[in-house]
């Protein structure tokens, strides 16, 4: 074969060598690009849903906090109306607005408990279970309290009711804070 051959066919070769490590390179760029944008899309994908997690998280936390809050507000009402009633009826005076007053607060906290069996968990949800049927023993230990006259076993029971249902709100308390606490349910 003469040179101009040998040469026409190596440039014809290199030039399709060329070519193909053109191509291949190009693949290869295009390929690693690929993988490039697809793990910074999987990257952006995790952080916002992480930070939707996150949010969502602390929507819940703020919900409950509201919601505990109600419930306090209505217990601490609930106990200040049986602190008067009593009072009333020690002294000797009427009690008929103080006993729906009472019963209004009762149902107060019926309401505001209402609500958490959708926020969760279920511990506090049992809790405040427990608080609204501590709440409403002690209503009802109050009911015939003021026929009773002056009867130490009534008012002996009455105290027993109340430190139950304080008793009931504190365990409440608690586990609102143990759940507000944290930030799994």
């Amino acid at each position: 074969m003469d040179e101009g051959k040998a040469a026409f066919y190596a440039a014809i070769i290199g030039f399709a060598a060329a070519i193909i490590g053109a191509a291949v390179g190009g693949w290869a760029s295009w390929k690693a690009a690929r993988h490039g944008a697809d793990a910074a899309v999987r990257a952006a994908v995790e952080q916002v849903k992480g930070q939707a997690e996150n949010e969502h998280t602390h929507w819940i936390r703020q919900e409950r906090l509201h919601a505990y809050r109600i419930v306090l507000q209505a217990c601490t009402d609930f106990m200040t109306a049986i602190q008067q009633l009593e009072t009333q009826v020690l002294t000797g005076r009427s009690t008929d607005e103080l006993r729906q007053l009472l019963e209004q607060r009762l149902r107060d906290v019926e309401l505001s408990t209402s609500s958490l069996h959708l926020l969760g968990p279920s511990s506090v949800h049992a809790a405040a279970l427990h608080l609204l049927a501590e709440a409403d023993s002690t209503v009802d230990a109050l009911t015939g309290w003021e026929y009773l006259g002056d009867n130490t076993e009534a008012a002996n029971d009455l105290r027993c009711r109340k430190a139950l249902a304080t008793q009931a709100v504190l365990a409440f308390t608690d586990e609102c804070r143990a759940v507000v606490g944290t930030t799994s349910d």
